[in-house]
């Protein structure tokens, strides 16, 4: 969820008031200076002082994980061979590509790799944050001095946190930092929106982490425990106020004086010691309590990449059985609508073709989607179509494409079926990305529905596919020597 900066009506309000009587009151003693003038630098300043004010970071929604556990795992693995398994079914009656034989013969190496994650001793630890944070500095200082001295069987890694791991895909449930054990996020002061919004990330991936205060030394005495309320603060909308230490991984220099015997002063500069005391307590304390469940939930984050991955050569075997399908059913849509080009008989024959597309789609996906349910779902997408204003946009789109014809049955016959053709397609391509991404439903959501409807329209808006749809659905639909030639202009 996105954090957004407050700025309330009432504040606003206020300000011009406050600006107002304050231009009322020295109108007389500024007046060589014009009231515009002033009244723009007052609202120049209130902008300013606005747009400075902190963050404020709103509290998240946080998605309970279960607490790890060895069974929770296990089942996990059991999943990820079931989806191998249907995988495996699905090849059977084709001829399977060296490739895809391959990719079979990995996956089963991962599971019984997997098998055995559950028994790891060795720990891994990813030290991530923005740039400029210190990861690095920490990473070597944790090598030689925590994991060499207590001869801990721990490997740590450092790399830059990266935004895209958020934005590119909200959805994802795994990121590059998904196969480590134990995330620690170093920062170097207050939380700023980016980095309390990779937390919450890692929380929703069920992922333990450690928020490191690195370069205290930077803030005043006095100014650190401000510093410490204010992130605990943030980290309370998260659960997560526990998970905070702070650290100086390379203290700021200090210049020493020493005074001499005969008198004189000799100056030098001294590197103090790093100061991670308090992170390497916290470290011990977690890796003695919670090692085997940190364990567990790599294993089942690991097992989710694997699954995926599965899933998705799974999803690739099932496209190309359901684009022949879609196909079937486009034509059916144009011989349709070019028989009956009333736009009544032509929206309910399509509705009812694409009912039974949906019911043979799902059933290529393994959805329990019947008849019934299917010709709900047909109307719901007719109605986002309109809604959206697909049906307009793509009568425009291939009337620029197609020439007027001297039988005006035909070119309007003709145009309804490509139009029925290109939306059934549309509709056929939608409900086969919606399907690979659920496992086992009986039901459609339609709001999801409608963000794949509105993408896969704006992929096929492209000027040469559409040019060559209208060529295939004429040679599909006309009569013999009948044509109608395909014009140059651009799709717009």
């Amino acid at each position: 969820m996105a954090v957004k900066l407050q700025r309330p009506i009432l504040l606003g309000g206020i300000g011009l008031s406050l600006l107002l009587w304050l231009l009322d009151s020295i109108q007389n003693s500024v007046a060589e200076f014009g009231g515009t003038t002033i009244l723009g630098i007052m609202m120049a300043s209130l902008g300013v002082w606005l747009l400075k004010r902190p963050k404020s970071l709103s509290p998240q929604k946080i998605k309970i994980i279960p607490s790890p556990t060895k069974e929770a795992a296990q089942e996990a693995i059991a999943s990820l061979t079931t989806t191998i398994d249907k995988l495996f079914l699905a090849t059977e009656d084709i001829n399977k590509s060296e490739k895809i034989s391959n990719d079979i013969s990995q996956l089963h190496q991962q599971v019984t790799a997997l098998t055995e994650e559950l028994e790891r001793q060795q720990l891994s630890i990813v030290i991530t944050g923005n740039q400029g944070v210190g990861t690095t500095t920490l990473s070597e200082i944790l090598k030689s001095q925590w994991i060499y001295k207590n001869a801990q069987k721990i490997k740590v890694i450092d790399m830059t946190w990266e935004s895209e791991w958020i934005t590119k895909n909200e959805d994802a449930q795994v990121n590059p930092l998904s196969p480590y054990d134990l995330v620690l996020f170093v920062i170097t002061g207050d939380l700023i929106d980016s980095e309390f919004q990779a937390l919450s990330k890692l929380i929703s991936l069920g992922q333990r982490f450690i928020l490191i205060w690195n370069k205290q030394d930077l803030y005043l005495p006095d100014q650190q425990p401000q510093v410490i309320q204010k992130i605990k603060e943030t980290l309370s909308t998260i659960n997560s106020e526990e998970n905070l230490v702070k650290i100086s991984a390379r203290p700021n220099s200090i210049k020493v004086r020493k005074y001499q015997q005969d008198g004189t002063i000799q100056e030098s500069i001294e590197q103090p010691l790093p100061e991670i005391s308090g992170l390497t307590e916290k470290l011990n304390q977690l890796l003695e309590q919670e090692r085997k469940k940190l364990v567990w939930a790599t294993t089942i984050r690991k097992t989710e990449i694997v699954r995926l991955e599965a899933q998705n050569i799974l999803n690739q075997i099932r496209r190309e059985r359901a684009v022949p399908v879609i196909e079937q059913y486009q034509w059916i849509a144009a011989a349709a609508a070019f028989a009956n080009p009333v736009p009544t008989l032509d929206l309910l024959a399509i509705v009812a073709i694409n009912a039974q597309l949906i019911v043979d789609l799902s059933a290529i996906y393994e959805q329990k989607i019947y008849l019934e349910q299917g010709k709900k779902v047909a109307v719901n997408m007719a109605e986002l179509m309109f809604k959206l204003g697909l049906v307009e946009l793509s009568t425009k789109a291939l009337t620029i494409i197609l020439k007027s014809n001297s039988v005006t049955f035909i070119a309007g016959g003709t145009i309804q079926a490509i139009s029925a053709a290109y939306l059934t397609r549309i509709a056929g391509l939608s409900l086969t990305e919606y399907f690979s991404s659920r496992i086992d439903s009986n039901s459609v959501n339609i709001e999801q529905l409608e963000k794949i409807l509105q993408r896969i329209f704006s992929q096929t808006q492209e000027n040469n596919f559409l040019k060559s749809f209208v060529n295939q659905v004429m040679s599909h639909v006309l009569p013999q020597g009948k044509k109608l030639e395909v014009v140059q202009t651009q799709a717009q």
